[in-house]
């Protein structure tokens, strides 16, 4: 897939046949956006950005939809969100300069070019502004039987994975610092001054 271009993926990965490699839940199918996993992370993420509604603006990047649930859940707070997709959507947007937060939910491990995404995240995370990462962390020093994980499905296009260690060193060049949360995974440049309930005021 190194070589791939991204109608490649929408082709051969993101078509059709798409929902045989990666279901809904049993019994999910057909619930409201609303109801959805990914509505409530956002609603979530707007609770840690909470008072700053006025002040960032937000991309949903792999937003899954225009907007997915995610920037559904965080406008539906009173959010300023774009979206992004750029695999499975047919929306042709291009995301503004630069963003306040990124958000990217279950995304990274879809990136099969991983320089250029980090440069995307470079160019168009503020100065001051959060990445908010959700991945599958595996362990380091990664076992020799790391690529028997269950999240390694090429056909539902997970093919890239990371330690934390990976991560970090991923970003380091780009000027991002890269941190594990109990709220998610977190990359900054400098620290945020906009109101939220990450970081320590």
């Amino acid at each position: 897939m190194d070589g791939w271009s991204d109608e490649d993926f929408r082709r051969e990965v993101y078509n059709a046949d798409y929902v045989r490699a990666d279901p809904p839940i049993p019994g999910r199918a057909e619930v409201p956006v609303k109801e959805t996993p990914a509505y409530h992370a956002g609603l979530y993420i707007a609770s840690m950005l909470q008072g700053s509604q006025g002040e960032i603006r937000i991309l949903d990047f792999g937003s899954g939809g225009n907007p997915g649930p995610t920037g559904l859940g965080l406008a539906d707070q009173g959010f300023s969100v774009d979206s992004y997709e750029p695999y499975r959507s047919s929306s042709s947007y291009t995301p503004g300069s630069q963003y306040d937060v990124i958000v990217a939910i279950e995304v990274l491990e879809h990136c099969h070019d991983l320089v250029k995404t980090v440069q995307f995240m470079k160019t168009h995370l503020s100065r001051e502004g959060i990445l908010w990462i959700q991945t599958m962390l595996h362990p380091h020093p990664t076992p020799a039987n790391v690529l028997e994980s269950w999240y390694i499905a090429p056909r539902n296009g997970h093919i890239s994975i990371f330690s934390l260690w990976a991560l970090t060193l991923l970003f380091r060049p780009a000027g991002i610092s890269i941190v594990q949360t109990p709220f998610a995974i977190l990359g900054f440049k400098n620290l945020p001054r906009f109101q939220n309930q990450i970081f320590a005021r």
